[in-house]
């Protein structure tokens, strides 16, 4: 992973729906005075596939800026059926190659919560039910990774809502790697009452990246200032550890406003 000799915090722009292409991104970007842009592949822009690589650099290095990047929310490697983990793999190991050819520090991932069977007695989680089958795969992943991640591109692991156990089994897995690392989301953590925020407190050394957001109640990625998550705090534990912190709000005015609060109380 690339040092920085100085304890600023480095903020990005989340990819838009009001962007119709990257270089829009991109610009929207700059225009913030922003670090970074986290591609996210959710939207087909997106892409591993439709994205180039050189028109990446370039724009990296016309602007200088840099990139992280978000697979898709459904990314699943650890599915039972082969034909669809090997899938994901692939996507995994496109996403690796696209780091190393443009300089991408990290690549954000959700842990899968896997299919759910419904029972008179209750909400059943397969990977739970069949541990043996679901950490297999999850040390089969790791090792592909392993062999291709290199030594400066990093992939972390994002909360969503609020881990189950079986779910922290496997992210404790993945954490024996070097590879492995982890984004704390304040929103998503915020939604769950703080479910996930010991764990990550826990694996401090371990936080790579962060997904900032306001909200209140099961309310998130709203304008920063607007809610009642403690960002300060929030804030503060990134700059602890030197994480990258996407400013993850939704509209092009919302991102604007978060920079603003941002400049009102010192950090960019």
């Amino acid at each position: 992973m690339e040092q920085y000799s100085n304890n600023k915090l480095r903020f990005g722009a989340t990819y838009l729906l009001e962007n119709p292409t990257v270089d829009d991104a991109v610009s929207l970007c700059v225009q913030e005075a922003l670090r970074f842009l986290e591609l996210n592949s959710n939207f087909p822009q997106c892409l591993l596939g439709s994205m180039r690589a050189d028109r990446l650099k370039h724009l990296s290095q016309k602007h200088q800026i840099f990139y992280t990047l978000h697979l898709d929310d459904r990314f699943d490697p650890f599915d039972f059926n082969p034909h669809v983990s090997n899938a994901y793999i692939q996507t995994m190991l496109e996403g690796l190659a696209l780091a190393k050819e443009v300089g991408i520090p990290i690549i954000n991932m959700h842990i899968p919560r896997g299919n759910i069977v419904t029972l008179p007695s209750g909400r059943h989680y397969i990977y739970k039910e069949y541990p043996k089958e679901f950490e297999q795969n999850v040390l089969n992943f790791r090792s592909i990774c392993e062999q291709n991640a290199g030594d400066k591109t990093r992939i972390t692991i994002e909360n969503t809502d609020g881990w189950e156990k079986y779910e922290l089994v496997a992210i404790e897995m993945l954490l024996q790697s070097p590879v492995f690392g982890l984004t704390l989301d304040v929103g998503h953590d915020h939604a769950t009452g703080n479910k996930d925020l010991a764990f990550f407190k826990k694996h401090k050394d371990r936080l790579l990246h962060m997904h900032l957001h306001d909200g209140w109640d099961n309310i998130n990625h709203q304008t920063l200032g607007s809610g009642v998550i403690p960002l300060k705090e929030r804030l503060g534990l990134a700059q602890s550890v030197n994480a990258t912190v996407v400013v993850e709000t939704k509209t092009k005015a919302a991102l604007h406003q978060s920079v603003e609060y941002l400049k009102d109380n010192g950090y960019l």
